[in-house]
């Protein structure tokens, strides 16, 4: 199993990240990408400001009228905060527009801003987060993840059109507590035929696009390519463009002055 498109990439604008947004493109094409997202972290994590309001207009028009780069398709995103069990976003407070000018946009929690302490503050937590017309990708959920609720956040999540993120930070991680959690995610939605996404959420340039523990865990239960549906760039595309109300990806690129 192949697949040719990574959602969740970090650059050194991630201040725990270490390479360029050039160096990320440069090893996805060596690891056979057709498309990258760039993803910074939404401002809550990043104290120094370096993810500001600013940084994120800029990374949506630059990359609006620079789309193929070195034969690598580049969208622009962000990993938004979940801040709280209203499920409320970091990137909402900086400014709501600048939504409305990315490309993809997860929406994970992190242990240092906001985990939910109970199954039902993860059920309200994500049925608020899924409900977000915004939010494209629910990231890394093995975290934190409740069994009692997880089936049927999954079915909300398939019945809103959102995308259920398989992580391979998290398979690749040293707790076994986590990655079996993850594994149960996948298990969960394989049953449930939801619609996935395998990242690798790099945050160093050689790993972009190797997701090897996810990819061969899924080739190992026969886990059906037609639900991951950024296994190639056509795909992915195809299902982001056609869903009801969404904003459209377009890959023509602008002339700058025009």
């Amino acid at each position: 199993m192949k697949v040719r498109t990574d959602l969740h990439t970090h650059t050194n604008k991630s201040g725990h990240a270490l390479s360029t947004a050039l160096e990320n493109i440069e090893w996805a094409k060596r690891n056979g990408m057709e498309l990258i997202t760039i993803t910074e972290h939404g401002p809550a994590y990043e104290p120094d400001d370096k993810t500001s309001k600013d940084y994120f207009e800029s990374l949506s028009y630059w990359i609006s009228r620079s789309r193929n780069i070195d034969g690598v398709t580049v969208l622009s995103g962000v990993e938004a905060n979940i801040l709280n069990a209203s499920g409320d976003l970091d990137m909402e407070k900086l400014d709501p527009r600048v939504f409305q000018g990315l490309d993809i946009v997860i929406a994970s929690c992190h242990s240092n801003i906001y985990s939910p302490r109970d199954d039902e503050s993860f059920k309200g937590m994500y049925a608020a987060v899924i409900s977000n017309p915004h939010v494209d990708i629910l990231g890394h959920m093995c975290r934190n993840m409740s069994k009692k609720h997880i089936d049927e956040i999954i079915d909300l999540a398939k019945q809103k059109e959102k995308l259920i993120e398989f992580n391979e930070l998290s398979l690749a991680h040293p707790s076994s507590e986590l990655r079996d959690s993850l594994k149960l995610l996948i298990l969960k939605c394989m049953d449930h035929k939801a619609n996935v996404v395998v990242n690798t959420d790099a945050h160093f340039a050689p790993l972009v696009g190797k997701a090897n523990y996810i990819t061969e865990f899924l080739s190992k239960i026969k886990y059906p390519e037609d639900l991951i549906i950024n296994r190639d760039q056509e795909t992915l595309l195809k299902f982001l463009n056609e869903r009801a109300g969404n904003k459209k990806i377009s890959l023509d690129e602008c002339v700058y002055g025009e």
